[in-house]
């Protein structure tokens, strides 16, 4: 039930602005907090040619914040998940939590990104339902229930560290630290299979300041708390 203060806010908002009526939470005509949650949704993940489903595929889902003016921000929910020997991915509903009243980003309310050792990464931006209000309250996935494919990978080795710099470290950009560290777990599960696939690169990349040694130094502050 909304509360009263709401309510006020709402019929207030709806005298002042023509289309108030039509919004379904008062931060889409005044400048507050806004309310959202996330519906369940699932996909299947098979194998580009042989089209079996994929056991052990990483999903990092990540619902993007939107900024002032419009700029992208970091995440205000992080799930993941692994796929099973039927090649299922299964993401439960969250929220009802309270957002910044600029919204969430239209096509990274999820964004997921799929990782598996071997194959090349995956990054489906979900779809446009109308109207795909920034504020609307309740987010769905537009690609449940859909099956997508991975390919195998059969390059050089600097064309697999180019895959793993798509996808190591999520999609929801700018991040704060606060946020990493809510959401450490499903960032430190990516990171640590990112991490395992050092020996398949340039060993360059395994230098100070390279590649790797931002993994690294990102794991060890997703798990310590602190730079």
């Amino acid at each position: 039930m909304r509360s009263r203060w709401a309510l006020a806010t709402l019929l207030i908002a709806s005298v002042v602005w023509p289309h108030a009526a039509d919004s379904d939470q008062p931060c889409e005509v005044v400048p507050m907090p806004c309310t959202f949650e996330s519906l369940p949704f699932k996909f299947k993940v098979v194998d580009a040619e042989t089209h079996q489903p994929l056991a052990d595929v990483h999903a990092l889902a990540e619902w993007q914040t939107e900024g002032v003016g419009g700029r992208a921000n970091g995440p205000l929910m992080a799930r993941d998940t692994v796929s099973g020997s039927d090649g299922l991915i299964s993401f439960d509903a969250w929220g009802p939590i309270e957002g910044p009243w600029t919204g969430l980003v239209i096509g990274s309310d999820p964004v997921v990104t799929l990782f598996k050792s071997g194959y090349k990464a995956l990054i489906l931006n979900n779809g446009y339902l109308p109207p795909g209000r920034e504020r609307e309250r309740v987010r769905r996935f537009v690609r449940k229930d859909s099956t997508h494919a991975l390919e195998p990978f059969r390059g050089m080795p600097e064309e697999w560290l180019r895959e793993l710099q798509r996808v190591y470290a999520g999609r929801a950009f700018s991040r704060s630290d606060d946020q990493s560290l809510k959401f450490r777990v499903p960032y430190s599960n990516r990171l640590k299979l990112i991490s395992n696939e050092r020996d398949k690169t340039p060993a360059d990349e395994r230098r100070v300041g390279r590649f790797f040694w931002h993994v690294d130094r990102e794991l060890k502050f997703l798990e310590e708390g602190h730079r």
